[in-house]
C-alpha cells in the first residue's frame, strides 16, 4: 500500500463541509491547505488545517497556479456538489488524481440519466410521469396520486414536494425548476411505504465495485410529507438477504456501465410491495457523514480512502475488502435526527445527557441558542437540530437508546415553545 503520510492535500471550501476532510486527513499524516475566498476567522476547517489560502475555489486557473505554488500531490473537498465539481475541473487541468470524471458525475448526479440506466440493466425503477408546465390540466387529472417532484440535479432534499391531487402541481413544479441548476425536474408515483428509504453504499475499485453497508433510513413526517428528510437510519438493513440475491449483480454490473473506477457511491431507493425501487444515487461522500458508523462497525472509512486516493494512494486495499461484513458482526448501526420548527432557539437542554451516553460515537449539533430556523429551512436538510450517531449490540438497546435521545433532547423557542416536537415513533422500526 502506497504510503500517503507527508503527503500535501488541497481542500477546497473552509466552511464545516470540509471540516472532518482536514480532520480525517490530518489523522492520516498527510498535511492540509485550504482554501476559499473568505477570512480564516469566518471558516472552521481553516482555522484547523495546517496552513490556507485566499483563492476562491470556483477560480480554476487560479487553483491550478495554487496547486504548483503549494506542491499539492491532490486536491479534494466535502460532499459540496458545487466544490466537487470544481474539483474534478482542477484534476483534470493539473493532472492530480481524481476518482472521477464530469462526464461520470453527470451521469450519476442526474436523476433522470441514472434511470435511465437503471431500465437498461433491468434494476427496478420508480414509475415516472413526464409533466412540466406546459402540460394540460386534463393530462395532471389523469395522474395517479400521490406523485413526488424534484429537481433532477438537486441535493439536501431542496425543492422537494409531494402532490395529493392536480391542484398541488403548479406550485410544486415551481418550487422544483427554482432547485434546479439545469432548469430540469422529474415527477414520480409517490411509494407509501411509511417514509421507508433503503440505502446500499459501493466501494470502487478499478472498476469493480463491492457493497460494504446497507441501512433504513425512516422520513421525519410521512404523514404530512412536509419533512421528506431523515428522522432516523438503521443499520443492517432488512432489506439486506432479498437485495443481494435479487439486484446486486445488476448493480454491480450497471455501475461498470456508467464508467465508475473507484471511490464511493451510495443508491437510495424505496422498498414496497417485496421489491425494492432505485430512485436516486450519489457518487461521493454523503452528508450524512456514514463514515462515523462504518469505521467502527466494518473498518471502512469512505472519507479516509477517497483522501487516500486524491493524494495518489490506494483506493480500496485486499485487506479491506476481506473485512467487509454486511452482517455487521449482530451489532447495531444508528443515527437520530431531530428536525425543528420554525423560530429562534432560546433554550436548549439535555445534550449532555446524549454525549455522555456510552452508545454514541458522534454527536454533530447545527444550531445554537440565538439561531433562526426559517420556513425556507423546512423540508430540507437545513431543518435538522442535530444528528446523533450511536452503536448498540442488540435491536432491543438500539430502541432504548432511540427513546432516551429522543426524549432527553429538548429545544425551545424564545418565547418557551418546544421547537423540537416532531419526535420519532420508534413502533415504525418493526423489523419483519
Amino acid at each position: 500500500m502506497v504510503d500517503v503520510k507527508g503527503k500535501k492535500l488541497l481542500v477546497l471550501g473552509g466552511t464545516s463541509a470540509s471540516l472532518d476532510i482536514v480532520k480525517n486527513a490530518r489523522s492520516m499524516g498527510i498535511y492540509t491547505v485550504v482554501t476559499d475566498d473568505a477570512p480564516t476567522e469566518t471558516r472552521v476547517a481553516k482555522q484547523i488545517a495546517d496552513e490556507t489560502a485566499l483563492v476562491s475555489t470556483a477560480d480554476i486557473d487560479a487553483l491550478a497556479a495554487l496547486v504548483r505554488e503549494c506542491g499539492a500531490d491532490g486536491v479534494f473537498c466535502g460532499p459540496s456538489e458545487f466544490n466537487l465539481r470544481n474539483v474534478i475541473k482542477l484534476c483534470e487541468q493539473t493532472g492530480l488524481p481524481c476518482y472521477t470524471t464530469t462526464e461520470v458525475w453527470d451521469r450519476c448526479a442526474n436523476k433522470d440519466v441514472f434511470k435511465s440506466y437503471c431500465r437498461e440493466y433491468g434494476v427496478d425503477c420508480t414509475p415516472e410521469y413526464a409533466i412540466d408546465r406546459d402540460t394540460p390540466s386534463c393530462e395532471l387529472e389523469g395522474i395517479d396520486y400521490p406523485i413526488i417532484i424534484k429537481p433532477v440535479d438537486g441535493s439536501s432534499s431542496a425543492g422537494i414536494s409531494v402532490c395529493r391531487s392536480a391542484a398541488e402541481v403548479p406550485a410544486a413544479l415551481d418550487k422544483a425548476y427554482a432547485a434546479s441548476k439545469s432548469k430540469k425536474i422529474i415527477a414520480e408515483k409517490y411509494i407509501e411505504n411509511g417514509g421507508e428509504i433503503f440505502s446500499v453504499r459501493y466501494l470502487l475499485r478499478d472498476g469493480e465495485a463491492y457493497p460494504y453497508f446497507m441501512m433504513d433510513t425512516y422520513v421525519a413526517d410521512p404523514i404530512h410529507r412536509t419533512s421528506l428528510i431523515s428522522g432516523f437510519t438503521h443499520a443492517p438493513s432488512k432489506h439486506a438477504e432479498y437485495y443481494m440475491r435479487h439486484m446486486d449483480g445488476a448493480v454491480r454490473r450497471m455501475l461498470k456501465g456508467m464508467g465508475l473506477k473507484n471511490g464511493t457511491a451510495f443508491i437510495q431507493s424505496l422498498p414496497y410491495g417485496g421489491k425494492i425501487y432505485f430512485h436516486e444515487m450519489g457518487y461521493r461522500l454523503s452528508g450524512g457523514m456514514m463514515f462515523k458508523l462504518t469505521e467502527p462497525l466494518v473498518g471502512i472509512n469512505d472519507m479516509k480512502l477517497m483522501i487516500r486516493y486524491a493524494v495518489g494512494g490506494d483506493a480500496v486495499t485486499d485487506g479491506e475488502l476481506q473485512g467487509l461484513d454486511l452482517t455487521l458482526g449482530g451489532r447495531i448501526g444508528a443515527q437520530l435526527m431531530m428536525p425543528l420548527d420554525v423560530g429562534t432557539i432560546g433554550r436548549i437542554e439535555g445534550v449532555d445527557k446524549v454525549t455522555a451516553h456510552p452508545a454514541v460515537v458522534d454527536y454533530m449539533q447545527y444550531y445554537n441558542v440565538g439561531d433562526t430556523v426559517e420556513k425556507k429551512n423546512i423540508g430540507t436538510l437545513g431543518q435538522h437540530f442535530c444528528r446523533v450517531t450511536f452503536i448498540c449490540d442488540s435491536e432491543r438497546e438500539a430502541v432504548e437508546c432511540l427513546e432516551y435521545f429522543r426524549d432527553s433532547i429538548v429545544v425551545y423557542d424564545t418565547n418557551g415553545e418546544r421547537m423540537n416536537r416532531l419526535l420519532f415513533d420508534t413502533s415504525r422500526l418493526e423489523r419483519d
